[in-house]
């Protein structure tokens, strides 16, 4: 058995932030501490698996963990599941877009923009199950903490391809310019609130673009940034 050590540092946050806005917007109980190990099970399953799918060598031992991680997120979430059935209609929302990560791992096209985005969807999906376990509606609280959640994560998308993989792409430039400017005044006219949140990040996509940042560094930054934008939405949840 073989266990693949995650090397995305804003895989963390894509994790961790949505399940707290969820938190923030709804009610906490601690049905949530089965979903965050369960979520994190899911996601150690799933890393595995598309490493193996990936490889061109197969090593059983990749398969083998993601099924041990598997069976595990599995009994954490099945409980939550047989205590809300309605959950099932969140992770079925998912799937289509894990079949879509799956596919980029099988032609080794992680770093396709659609794969990236299939991911945000399904990490957004998340914070709404995280909603829903302590505020069971459908309401306009989880759709916040969808949008919020995707909004946040597109423009780290776009952010991180102009530091490392399309930082000579001058198009991916005016694009995260673009997109950064566009979401801090977007921010503002919804709450000042999300607007100072999303501040930050428009400030790191001008000024660190075209420096030549080890990846070690972009994460540490990215991470800080998160606990910032973290922060700042749960004021606004929790005013």
């Amino acid at each position: 058995m073989k266990f693949k050590k995650p090397n995305q540092h804003g895989v963390w946050a894509m994790l961790i932030m949505p399940f707290l806005f969820g938190v923030f917007a709804g009610e906490f109980n601690l049905f949530h501490l089965l979903f965050i190990l369960g979520w994190f099970l899911v996601f150690f399953a799933t890393d595995n698996l598309l490493f193996y799918i990936k490889k061109r060598k197969k090593d059983n031992g990749y398969l083998l963990s993601a099924g041990m991680f598997g069976v595990l997120a599995a009994l954490c979430l099945g409980v939550l599941i047989l205590r809300q059935p309605s959950l099932l209609f969140f992770f079925g929302m998912m799937i289509p877009f894990g079949g879509l990560n799956i596919y980029f791992a099988s032609i080794r096209d992680e770093r396709n923009v659609l794969n990236d985005l299939s991911a945000v969807i399904i990490f957004s999906i998340a914070g709404c199950i995280s909603y829903f376990i302590g505020h069971e509606e459908l309401d306009g609280e989880m759709i916040k903490v969808f949008v919020f959640s995707f909004l946040y994560f597109v423009g780290t998308i776009l952010y991180v391809k102009t530091m490392i993989r399309e930082k000579r792409n001058v198009k991916y430039k005016w694009l995260s310019f673009s997109y950064h400017m566009l979401l801090v005044v977007a921010g503002f006219w919804f709450h000042v609130l999300i607007g100072i949140a999303v501040v930050p990040s428009l400030i790191r996509a001008i000024t660190f673009y075209g420096k030549n940042y080890k990846p070690m560094k972009i994460g540490i930054v990215e991470i800080a940034n998160a606990c910032f934008v973290t922060f700042f939405v749960a004021l606004y949840f929790l005013k």
